[in-house]
């Protein structure tokens, strides 16, 4: 008996509509950035080419690993936010703060994992 009254109220709720459009907004911008640095990402493998001409050695590992942080952390890190910012939207919460988070997060992944590609070359 208890389940149902909140599920009721949460039915009672009015819809707040600019906490609607600033949701799909911050969701557009979490796509276009995850896509710009879905492609700066993939350009990253490219920092490999100074590796042939240095007489020092560079680290594959590190270069790898930076590679993947900032061309798959983005991309896990976007889905997460739509698929949670949907869920936050269908039980009419305050669902603006997802996308914020999650734009924070994919730009800091990107930074971490080129950070980390350039910290292995020398």
């Amino acid at each position: 008996m208890a389940q149902e009254i909140i599920v009721e109220n949460d039915e009672a709720k009015p819809p707040r509509s600019w906490d609607f459009f600033l949701t799909v907004f911050l969701l557009f911008l979490l796509l276009v950035l995850t896509v710009i640095f879905l492609v700066l990402g993939f350009g990253l493998s490219v920092a490999t080419l100074g590796c042939a001409d240095s007489s020092e050695s560079c680290n594959g590992v590190v270069i790898s690993a930076g590679t993947v942080l900032a061309t798959v952390g983005p991309a896990l890190v976007a889905l997460a936010g739509i698929v949670t910012s949907i869920v936050f939207i269908a039980r009419r919460r305050v669902s603006f703060v997802v996308p914020l988070v999650a734009c924070l997060a994919v730009v800091g992944f990107f930074t971490l994992g080129s950070w980390l590609v350039r910290l292995a070359i020398p």
